[in-house]
């Protein structure tokens, strides 16, 4: 199982911009699940580790069950197909006098003063005076390779290790490349690079990070709420700092109102644009709040210790069979219920014909190609458009164009008192 250190390159977003989340989200460590999005990523990595360490293409996997920290997988076609974009990346950089290193965990103790900032680095590729640092990224969130905090973290690690030598190995050169395969479904460039000299790593930079992580030892440390670190902070629902500065964002306070009655008084048709956006903006971080604040209310009360003026209640639940479908099956048909009736089947959607995997006699299981997919997606599939939605307008999603809208409503000139065909 991987450890994360107390201030973990990953979460450096986080500590950085808020030094008292180090202390306040220590408490939650090991307290749930990872989500199937985590998970997912975590199986892409594995994959990618195999495929680095092993020296063998994706494909070489397809069809094969591998194992990591969060459980057995199957290897399909999708996964191969992102893994692909970094193991071809790799592939040419590779040559003569050039080092690979996948999964290897680094310690950046030497530069920093401290042993708590450890962390893994997915791939390394060092040749000569130069070393490249390579973050598999499995999600849709774009990430930048230029000013990225997490591989900056990772390279005080590397370079740690190489001047800790006897001699000292010294680089001039530090590149740090972001892989992630899906941004090309948003049509955009999957990789992205962003060159240093480790000169400049060892300056202004290194005395930056030093000053953040001495920060988060700060008993005092201050709450400092922020989109980006409290977005995934486990402690957001239990953080006043948070709750404030988001019902703030919003235009409501607490100071001097009943914030709900304020809210519902808001009729928004009165609003000006401003109050609007404001609110619109406010939207998803209100609902996180919410949400985290039930979540967290939840496990107070099953805890037993409940929380003045909430009870917990269960929901409707859902009606299904209480015995095995064949049991059902002969009861239904004594009542004369037709066997077509009984049994129903439905077309397999679009998303499960790009996963399905079938098996042929001898074993060997089988999946749709890429050819095939692409004809499947070209010719079987349409699309209806999603469902309009108002985004604040840094949203990478492009906007929709309703056209001259005030030409639609312009007043209808009068009618002749004679109809236009008698003129």
């Amino acid at each position: 199982m991987t450890t994360h250190a107390r201030l973990s390159p990953s979460a450096r977003y986080r500590w950085a911009a808020c030094p008292a989340s180090v202390a306040a989200c220590a408490k939650y460590e090991g307290s749930g699940k990872n989500s199937p999005a985590a998970i997912d990523g975590t199986h892409s990595h594995t994959l990618l580790e195999h495929c680095i360490k092993h020296n063998r293409p994706p494909e070489s996997y397809l069809g094969l069950l591998l194992q990591d920290h969060e459980g057995m997988f199957g290897v399909d076609s999708d996964r191969i197909s992102r893994v692909r974009i970094a193991t071809d990346y790799v592939n040419t950089k590779v040559g003569d006098g050039v080092r690979v290193i996948a999964e290897q965990r680094v310690f950046p103790d030497a530069l920093v003063g401290r042993n708590d900032m450890s962390g893994t680095v997915d791939v390394q590729i060092i040749s000569g005076d130069h070393i490249e640092i390579i973050d598999y990224k499995n999600g849709m969130n774009p990430v930048e390779a230029k000013d990225n905090q997490q591989l900056e973290q990772y390279a005080y690690g590397i370079l740690s290790g190489y001047l800790s030598e006897s001699p000292p190995r010294l680089f001039s050169k530090l590149t740090m490349t972001i892989v992630q395969p899906k941004i090309a479904l948003k049509g955009g460039e999957p990789i992205s690079s962003h060159t240093v000299d480790v000169t400049e790593l060892l300056g202004e930079r290194l005395e930056k990070i030093i000053a953040e992580a001495a920060a988060t030892d700060d008993p005092g440390a201050p709450f400092v709420p922020g989109t980006k670190q409290c977005t995934y902070c486990a402690n957001k629902g239990n953080c006043s700092a948070f709750n404030n500065w988001t019902l703030e964002s919003a235009g409501i306070k607490f100071e001097n109102m009943n914030f709900i009655q304020d809210a519902a008084k808001s009729e928004p048709t009165g609003m000006t644009d401003e109050q609007l956006r404001e609110l619109v903006e406010a939207g998803p971080l209100i609902r996180k709040m919410v949400e985290a604040a039930e979540e967290e209310a939840l496990h107070r009360i099953q805890s037993g210790k409940p929380v003045a003026g909430l009870k917990v209640v269960r929901g409707s639940g859902r009606r299904q069979w209480g015995m095995p479908d064949e049991a059902i099956e002969a009861e239904l048909k004594k009542l004369r219920v037709p066997k077509d009736v009984i049994w129903q089947t439905s077309l397999i959607s679009p998303a499960q014909i790009e996963k399905a995997v079938w098996a042929k006699r001898d074993g060997t299981t089988l999946q749709l190609s890429q050819k095939q997919l692409a004809k499947v997606e070209s010719e079987f599939i349409t699309k209806s458009e999603g469902k309009l939605t108002v985004v604040p307008e840094s949203d990478r999603r492009a906007a929709v164009d309703f056209g001259n809208v005030e030409q639609m409503f312009q007043a209808v000139p009068a009618a002749s008192d004679e109809p236009s065909w008698l003129s």
